[in-house]
């Protein structure tokens, strides 16, 4: 709460109209790869879909983001099996996103290798498309072609943007709330998408709760003792 009151409200405004963009990129961001795929999907569709996925997250036992998100594409006429598709492919294009951010933001820590390492899943997407059209057209002739390439690029470039700008709002709350400067823009901002990212993979907390949080605080504790 004392953060806020340091904030003042013009930069809570302005935060605030941040986030509610990056919430409105990946709602736009799940509704090319879903129109891409062929099916008629608006953008009303694609940001109820991500928030029941949101909710259901809240869930102990890890399934049941994937449970509601399968559960909403299947309402709306998309297919059982391009419902699986559709949804791993958005979960590794926005992972891949998001670690690119958190990665690149503690490159001091890390090394630009792992940058690097965190693009491969996706390039794998990318080179190996049409090795595996091959592969649904064999298996699941009845479900629809994969996203094409560019489908692909502008998911993926819309979800290292949506990282962007939430992992920045992360960093200038930090700033207000601690005063503390010890630690660059960019490595609170990476520590954040860490930690958003570790706290994702974990299955014994619903949605990573505390994961995320500790994560977080691990990573930029030095920092805080080091401004001390």
């Amino acid at each position: 709460l004392e953060t806020f009151k340091k904030a003042g409200v013009i930069q809570i405004v302005i935060l605030t109209v941040l986030l509610i963009v990056s919430s409105l990129l990946t709602a736009l961001a799940l509704k090319i790869l879903i129109q891409d795929k062929g099916y008629t999907f608006g953008f009303a569709d694609s940001y109820h879909s991500l928030n029941l996925s949101q909710l259901a997250s809240m869930i102990p036992g890890g399934i049941w983001g994937y449970v509601g998100f399968a559960g909403f594409l299947w309402s709306k006429g998309v297919s059982k099996v391009d419902s699986v598709i559709i949804i791993l492919i958005n979960t590794l294009l926005m992972l891949t996103a998001c670690a690119v951010i958190g990665i690149s933001g503690l490159v001091a820590l890390f090394g630009w290798g792992y940058s690097i390492v965190c693009l491969l899943p996706f390039l794998f997407l990318l080179f190996g498309r049409n090795w595996m059209e091959n592969i649904r057209q064999k298996y699941y002739p009845e479900s629809s072609k994969l996203p094409s390439t560019w489908a692909l690029l502008k998911v993926l470039s819309l979800g290292i943007l949506v990282w962007l700008i939430e992992s920045s709002c992360f960093a200038w709350l930090f700033y207000i709330g601690t005063e503390n400067y010890a630690a660059s823009f960019w490595t609170v901002a990476g520590a954040y998408a860490t930690g958003y990212l570790g706290g994702y993979i974990s299955i014994l907390a619903p949605s990573g709760i505390g994961v995320s949080e500790g994560l977080v605080a691990l990573i930029l504790g030095n920092y805080l003792e080091i401004e001390k």
